[in-house]
């Protein structure tokens, strides 16, 4: 049986893209005969004390195969980028000190990024066990914080684009989850025959929520945005948007989220005195589908930077699981998917006029509504599957011995 060790900063029971993500390569590894460890943080995103509820505890066997590490100086994600950086540095250390600790030896070492500085790890678990080291690739880690604007210390850059040169150059094999990320990597040296694309994806059990639970009425029209209230994702719009349609009584909006922007965002809600808006506390995977499911339409956004053309938001997949249409805020990757998919409305000139009018055409056209929300959910079954998906990274694992 080969075996793999995972040195990933978030994980299950954690909120967010990356926890799902990193949750569902490791079920699916097992799944597919893989021995398999996992070195990660205390739940901590978006702070600790949400993982004293047991409800996002619901997955009863991992644990026994997961190595669970401390950080004593930062136990929140924080607002304050400094403390942010003393955490993620903090993170390093202990991992590169459990690594050193670990009698086991593994055929496999793989790392996720961002953060970057987890990998710094990675290799040396590499070197350590002479192992191969897969790298998978769910944002473009620096570019993507010099698009937002923070951690612009020119020195904290240098050391980030060290550990990206590093990383790639001593990655036997690359996994992106978005195409938009390959050109990218492939002008940094590395070849394309190394670079594998492999989505977020969908259980078989998400993909049947569906119809489980549907909007309970077309007297009020749900508008919900949920994940992630962060830097990449002007959110600011949308509180704009629902400013704008506050005449419309019949239309409410909702953002399920948690991040780095949440209190701004309150305070920007409170200060235009919205009472069409409502902020929904981060709720487990499970739920926030169930509370997408029951709304009308599903929103999605990205800053207008470069980099984020590259991005595929992994909420896109999300509401397409669960058949809503989508209002769409983005260019780049999200917008042809979108296209590609004809599951929603993008607003070609990404302003707040055209953006309301998709809102307000789709609450006035159910069936165009279940029309977009049945080509999201066809071709989410086409596209995102893990049980499918998962097949790319075991492909490269066996090719390479």
């Amino acid at each position: 049986m080969k075996s793999v060790l995972m040195i990933v900063q978030n994980f299950y029971p954690e909120i967010g893209s990356a926890g799902n993500r990193m949750k569902n390569i490791y079920l699916h590894l097992k799944r597919n005969g893989f021995e398999v460890t996992v070195i990660t943080l205390k739940p901590s995103y978006p702070n600790q004390s949400l993982y004293q509820d047991t409800k996002f505890w619901d997955e009863d066997s991992i644990e026994e195969d997961v190595i669970r590490i401390k950080p004593d100086k930062v136990k929140r994600y924080t607002s304050n980028m400094g403390k942010r950086l003393l955490h993620y540095l903090e993170a390093m250390w202990l991992f590169i000190y459990t690594i050193i600790r670990l009698e086991k030896k593994y055929d496999y070492v793989f790392a996720t990024t961002p953060p970057i500085f987890p990998t710094f790890a990675a290799l040396i678990a590499k070197k350590k066990m002479k192992a191969k080291l897969i790298t998978d690739v769910r944002d473009l880690w620096p570019e993507s914080l010099i698009g937002v604007g923070v951690f612009t210390n020119k020195w904290v850059l240098k050391i980030a684009f060290f550990l990206e040169r590093k990383l790639y150059r001593h990655s036997d094999f690359i996994i992106i989850n978005s195409p938009g990320f390959r050109d990218y990597i492939v002008a940094k040296g590395v070849q394309e025959e190394a670079i594998q694309f492999i989505p977020n994806s969908l259980t078989a059990d998400e993909l049947t929520l569906k119809n489980l639970l549907t909007p309970v009425s077309e007297n009020v029209i749900k508008v919900v945005y949920a994940g992630n209230i962060g830097l990449a994702q002007d959110l600011k719009k949308l509180i704009a948007v629902a400013e704008k349609l506050r005449e419309h009584k019949q239309i409410e909006f909702s953002m399920i989220g948690y991040g780095y922007r949440i209190s701004e965002v309150e305070k920007e809600i409170s200060s235009r005195g919205l009472t069409n808006i409502k902020m929904i506390n981060a709720m487990n995977r499970r739920v926030t589908l169930h509370e997408v499911s029951t709304s009308h339409i599903a929103y999605v956004s990205l800053v207008e930077k470069e980099v984020f053309n590259k991005v595929l938001p992994g909420k896109i997949i999300d509401y397409m699981c669960v058949g809503k249409p989508i209002v769409g805020d983005v260019d780049g990757r999200a917008k042809k998917m979108l296209r590609e998919a004809k599951c929603g409305l993008v607003a070609e000139s990404r302003n707040v006029d055209e953006i309301c009018q998709h809102i307000l055409t789709m609450a006035s056209d159910p069936a165009l509504r279940e029309e977009l929300g049945e080509n999201g959910h066809r071709y989410a079954k086409q596209h995102f599957q893990w049980s499918k998906n998962i097949k790319g990274l075991i492909n490269v694992m066996e090719a390479s011995g």
